[in-house]
């Protein structure tokens, strides 16, 4: 080896490094200028110095670390005694094994994660030298960094890191590819798939992968290195959903699990219809989550209704917003039921079966509060007990129309304003008429009491009175 001779570089003034033969003792790392590369690309710095201290005399990007300088790297750099520092920081994907290979005139280290893997740093005159070092790189992102220094003439480095891609060494599968859309074309019915780009160094290609929602069974659509394919497959009518999923392959047959499964449906779904009637305005909204997808066209809104003697599915409008508000309703405490249909671009609507189906989705079945009195006051009866007075209340409605539920009895001495209930039940179905009866316990003292009845609904809404009868009590 020939010895170089003792060498002071100076920056800003003072003492920054001293090299004695190939021995250095490096000062604080300077801080490179802001310079911002492109993705995986290196950022450069040149020193005057081969201690990389002080500010870089010049920094900049570099697309790979190979360079032969016979004199100044760059202007204000001398031909001997100068530093070079190369950067980068990347996405290795899965990571897996590499080889750094690097050959160079007088010093270079290879660095990854800040830890060295390359130690090269001997005066070696205008003669390169190489090493090669076999090693695992951790999945996710790291930094390599390439510090070179000249100390006398020419000025040679290279250093490539590639993955090396034999089965005997690569065991690493790929990582699951992602960004996977989707488009789906309602003119040709064909699904077009795109993917974001693999972080893998060694990607040989991908997978693309179709099955029918529901099914357990995939079918491999291609094998491309493009990122996109429009699947060949015809929907075969326009409402058929379908699943996708991409694979990676990495040189040595490493294959990556499946992305994220993407559901294609050409025609889009109300994922939930919610809505509430509103008492003081006799309206129904409805809400749904607002689609989306470009095919998108439009809603109807539809009400199970009584039509000629049977429930059929009426139209009430068609909207491209996602909530509706019917006409005024009656508060009648019945069901209603709403559907919301779609229609993608290509004019093809949601399936709309004829009866209710209380899963669906689209589907809604709404109680409407009972806002509905009984129409007709009750029948009453006033007769003795053993410890009072007997009172019955009495409705003659048919059974099967009846819109009561009970009934309720009041009682007041007579001559006065305050009405206690002396009876409120529900009425004994079984019977017809329907009737419900009191023995109201009462003092033998002579006085004189009122009494007046009427029925109940299931939401407690209150029939008018019958007339008020009266009995006296017997003196005891």
């Amino acid at each position: 080896m020939r010895q170089k001779s003792l060498v002071a570089a100076r920056a800003g003034g003072a003492m920054s490094a001293v090299v004695l033969g190939s021995l250095l003792t490096a000062a604080p790392q300077a801080a490179a200028a802001d310079v911002t590369c492109s993705a995986n690309v290196y950022k450069r710095t040149f020193y005057k110095n081969t201690s990389f201290s002080g500010s870089p005399v010049r920094t900049d990007c570099d697309s790979a670390v190979s360079e032969s300088w016979s004199g100044s790297p760059v202007s204000r750099v001398p031909s001997n005694n100068f530093g070079v520092r190369w950067s980068v920081t990347r996405d290795f994907g899965s990571g897996g094994p590499f080889t750094f290979a690097v050959s160079a005139t007088d010093g270079v280290r290879v660095y990854l994660d800040g830890a060295r893997k390359v130690d090269l740093w001997k005066s070696t005159g205008d003669t390169a030298r190489a090493k090669s070092v076999n090693l695992t790189v951790p999945r996710g992102k790291h930094t390599l960094r390439v510090d070179y220094v000249n100390w006398t003439g020419a000025a040679k480095v290279k250093y490539t890191y590639t993955p090396r891609t034999s089965a005997t060494y690569d065991r690493t599968k790929p990582l699951a590819p992602v960004g996977v859309k989707t488009a789906y074309n309602t003119t040709t019915r064909r699904t077009t798939v795109s993917w974001s780009a693999n972080k893998e160094m060694d990607l040989a290609g991908y997978s693309l992968y179709r099955r029918p929602v529901g099914s357990g069974t995939w079918t491999k659509v291609t094998t491309t290195t493009a990122r996109a394919h429009t699947d060949p497959l015809v929907n075969p009518d326009d409402r058929t959903p379908y699943s996708y999923e991409v694979r990676a392959r990495d040189k040595a047959g490493n294959t990556s699990p499946g992305s994220t499964d993407v559901v294609v449906r050409p025609l889009p779904v109300v994922a939930s219809l919610t809505g509430g009637y509103d008492g003081a305005t006799g309206r129904v909204t409805l809400k749904w989550p607002l689609n989306t997808e470009p095919h998108f066209d439009h809603y109807t809104v539809l009400s199970n209704d009584l039509v000629d003697g049977n429930y059929a599915w009426v139209p009430l409008g068609t909207t491209k917003g996602n909530t509706w508000t019917t006409g005024t309703i009656t508060a009648d405490g019945e069901w209603r039921h709403y559907r919301v249909l779609v229609t993608n671009d290509g004019g093809t609507t949601t399936y709309n079966p004829l009866g209710l189906n209380a899963s669906a989705t689209n589907e809604l079945w709404l109680g409407i509060p009972d806002g509905i009195a009984p129409a007709y006051a009750p029948g009453l009866t006033l007769g003795s007990c053993a410890s009072g007075i007997r009172a019955t209340a009495t409705d003659y409605t048919p059974a099967p129309i009846r819109d009561f539920h009970g009934f309720e009895i009041e009682r007041r001495e007579a001559g006065t304003d305050t009405w206690s209930v002396v009876l409120h039940k529900a009425f004994d179905p079984r019977l017809d008429p329907a009737t419900a009866t009191v023995c109201d316990p009462l003092p033998a003292d002579g006085r004189r009491y009122e009494y007046r009845a009427r029925t109940y609904d299931a939401a407690e809404n209150y029939s008018p009175y019958s007339d008020i009868r009266a009995l006296t009590v017997p003196a005891g």
